[in-house]
């Protein structure tokens, strides 16, 4: 039997009206949700190792807990667990990167389609809010912020679908972009929060397109906006992969004179 969903328009007041189940956080969840923020902000890095004993004592925890975060985020394709070699963050690499997008080509629309003929008065004040989080990172330069509520935001885009096949998939893909989508920042946290500002700025004006799409209800739009996004996305992180200080540099030649190579505009 087809599952139908009548038109709806949130009321204005919905952002602020959303209730939240209280949820016991345990110490399993604390350290997974720990390290699951640092390994999308890329404070810990791809391969990383995740020491058991290390990990205890930071949160001060046994190895229980330690041991069920690490296995969720493993089930998340976020670490790496080696029965030899312990655990650590997962590694990305350059055929990941081409195979994520191709996947996204065909998943993105699928869950945003699915999300605009799903979605109900609380998943709209949930992608409202988070939006509007979003914005304010991105022009506060929060660099944290913006990782997180761009994740948040699209997670809650991934609800909207229920089905949760669909959610699943879509939220493992969501974490593999964010670490993509941060290479090549600078290192200290403003410069990084300026360069994921210039970054995010096209990302944040395409959510807040497709948000709207979604609450209309517009499944055609929201598929059309979401190949928009993620063929976005895909362009700024070429441009990182083929960006080469080398081509700023003067070669001397053996006469002294000075062969002046094309500058490239910086990162945007």
């Amino acid at each position: 039997m087809q599952r139908t969903v009548q038109p709806i328009v949130a009321p204005a007041t919905a952002r602020n009206s959303t209730r939240r189940v209280a949820v016991r956080r345990t110490g399993g969840l604390i350290v997974y949700d720990a390290l699951r923020r640092a390994i999308l902000s890329l404070e810990l890095l791809p391969g990383s190792s995740l020491d058991e004993s290390q990990l205890c004592r930071q949160f001060k925890v046994s190895r229980t807990p330690v041991r069920e975060a690490l296995i969720r985020l493993s089930s998340e394709g976020l670490a790496e667990l080696n029965p030899n070699r312990g655990a650590k963050v997962a590694s990305i690499e350059f055929v990941d990167v081409v195979d994520h997008y191709e996947a996204m080509d065909i998943f993105m629309p699928v869950a945003c389609h699915f999300a605009a003929v799903r979605r109900t008065p609380a998943d709209i004040a949930r992608m409202r809010d988070l939006l509007a989080r979003f914005e304010d990172a991105v022009a506060g330069k929060a660099s944290g912020g913006m990782i997180w509520n761009n994740y948040e935001l699209h997670s809650a885009i991934a609800s909207a679908c229920h089905n949760r096949c669909i959610e699943r998939g879509y939220r493992q893909m969501l974490a593999d972009k964010l670490r993509l989508a941060q290479h090549g920042l600078p290192g200290t946290t403003y410069e990084k929060g300026r360069a994921l500002a210039d970054r995010f700025a096209g990302t944040v004006r395409l959510s807040a397109q497709l948000v709207a799409a979604i609450e209309q209800g517009n499944a055609k739009q929201a598929e059309k906006l979401a190949r928009k996004l993620n063929e976005f996305v895909r362009g700024q992180v070429v441009e990182v992969l083929s960006a080469s200080l080398g081509k700023r540099i003067e070669v001397l030649l053996p006469g002294g004179e000075a062969q002046k190579r094309r500058r490239i505009p910086a990162e945007r």
